[in-house]
């Protein structure tokens, strides 16, 4: 058997987690999401961002610095600062031209215990590496969606080379010193045995962690129904966890989602930007959190089920990605929110 360097875990695994019924309701969420791009440079069959006559684009799709500075500034007035922020959207974040220097900012600011960026590694150039590392990036996660030029065609509807994208991120590897990396790829690209060993070979000797990510219906109103996303058995999720169909969606009590154009959601996957809780132009972070639209949302979730709310009701993140389940809580839930 072949001895691999990387350990096989997904990114959002780890070995010692809070239980988040234990802790609900937080003053601070344990995770603020930052949309710095809602453009992308591929079109992946599992992404709504392959239908663009459907996806909303806003007027402006990049998230500019002075708005992010306003943002990262609200995150002060949170009296335990949050666990992480993530560069992670709808969008790729190194479309962003001031990622590096966003990143900088928040570490300067000190409002976080560590910084995230998912990417699909295609702008990774050694500039780019070594300023994001300068910067303070903590964690790097790469999205590989294919083992050849030709599949990228197939899966992403752009063919790139794949010898220059596996150099760009060796070199990466090579110069990121204490940041982390974590690159995945998603079951649909690697379906044989033969594939995911190829898979293997090439990126573990090169990251701390790597990981195939099993496809689900995970976007609200997208891709439910395919063939893409038929599964023989579901017993396993996204991430390796075994699979349970919630009622409450644990993700709107852990963390809030800042979207390129000020807008803020309490969800990640809220690709068409349904529920808004208020932007950061008009309202505070801190009052959106603590804020009576959120508390709604919340105790619709509790009292009648996801299913009683759009687009919650159309979105598999709480059965196939997330590990927490409040279910069986929800009435000491409803009794503190009621307060």
């Amino acid at each position: 058997m072949t001895v691999h360097s990387a350990i096989y875990q997904a990114h959002i695994s780890k070995q010692e987690r809070t239980p988040l019924l234990r802790v609900v309701p937080l003053s601070t969420p344990y995770t603020v999401l930052f949309e710095v791009s809602r453009l992308c440079n591929l079109k992946c069959i599992f992404c709504p961002q392959s239908n663009r006559d459907q996806f909303r684009f806003f007027d402006a799709n990049l998230l500019d610095f002075d708005s992010f500075k306003k943002a990262v500034r609200q995150l002060t007035i949170f009296p335990p600062r949050i666990k992480k922020v993530y560069m992670h959207g709808t969008g790729e974040s190194t479309l962003n031209p001031q990622l590096p220097q966003m990143i900088r900012y928040l570490r300067d600011q000190n409002v976080t215990d560590t910084i995230d960026l998912t990417t699909n590694g295609l702008l990774l150039s050694e500039q780019l590496g070594q300023a994001l590392v300068c910067a303070g990036l903590n964690h790097l996660h790469i999205s590989v969606e294919a083992l050849s030029s030709q599949d990228y065609q197939n899966i992403t509807g752009r063919k790139i080379d794949f010898d220059e994208f596996v150099h760009n991120i060796q070199v990466f590897s090579a110069l990121r010193e204490n940041c982390r990396l974590t690159i995945k790829i998603a079951d649909i690209s690697v379906q044989t045995q033969a594939a995911k060993d190829l898979f293997f070979e090439i990126f573990s000797p090169i990251c701390d962690e790597i990981f195939i990510e099993n496809i689900y219906p995970i976007w609200p109103a997208y891709g439910q129904g395919t063939k893409l996303h038929q599964k023989q058995h579901e017993e396993i999720g996204q991430y390796g966890q075994p699979v349970t169909d919630k009622m409450v969606c644990p993700q709107i009590f852990s963390q809030l989602a800042i979207k390129c154009d000020g807008s803020v959601s309490p969800c990640s996957v809220d690709w068409n930007n349904e529920n808004v809780l208020g932007n950061i132009h008009q309202t505070n972070l801190f009052e959106m959190w603590n804020g009576e639209i959120l508390k709604e949302i919340r105790l619709k979730h509790l009292k009648n089920g996801r299913d009683s709310m759009m687009p919650c009701k159309q979105c598999g993140l709480p059965k196939y990605s997330c590990f927490d389940n409040l279910d069986e809580f929800k009435q000491d839930l409803i009794e503190k929110f009621e307060r």
